[in-house]
């Protein structure tokens, strides 16, 4: 009965990781050096945030949803660059970043009067523009892990491309 359970998941979504022996095809260098991209500039803007918020905790959650990201980015360079598939560096996101986005999320409800300030710089043109990009890649974000196959090359692609876009978008509300 587990074996039968085993294919039955035709979304790819089992864990949303892959079974250890599966290495997809497609999964190239180019999309790995990719994928790490919107970690980078998501780390720019917790910078930045960290920086005007100035709370300790919204630090820390930074660096713990920072490290979600990271894993993923170590699990697509493994699957490109050494044909290995480590599930655990795929799955260990959907609980590591939550966990960091639920600490700057609490670490900047702690400093109200901080986090005004920043909403207030975030709702003016032309960072508004800007933030309601990053606003609609983040719903595509979110239809899109509910929809993709984590095991397929093009929808990687896919969600790089529109992660990316959407973090330089953040990034860029919080510098105008």
């Amino acid at each position: 009965m587990a074996a039968a359970s085993q294919g039955a998941d035709p979304r790819g979504r089992e864990e949303r990781g892959m079974r250890p022996a599966a290495v997809p095809e497609g999964f190239t260098a180019a999309l790995a050096a990719l994928d790490a991209v919107p970690v980078v500039l998501f780390c720019l803007s917790s910078i930045v945030l960290g920086r005007r918020i100035a709370s300790p905790l919204f630090v820390v959650g930074s660096v713990v949803a920072f490290a979600g990201g990271a894993g993923k980015v170590a699990w697509k360079a493994l699957l490109a660059l050494a044909r290995r598939d480590v599930p655990f560096l795929a799955r260990q996101m959907r609980y590591v970043m939550p966990l960091g986005f639920a600490l700057m999320a609490a670490g900047a409800v702690m400093r109200l009067d901080a986090l005004a300030g920043v909403l207030a710089s975030l709702v003016r043109p032309p960072a508004v523009v800007a933030l309601a990009g990053w606003a609609g890649c983040m719903v595509a974000m979110s239809y899109m892990a509910a929809h993709n196959r984590q095991d397929v090359a093009r929808d990687n692609w896919a969600e790089e491309v529109v992660n990316t876009v959407g973090q330089a978008a953040l990034l860029l509300a919080l510098l105008l």
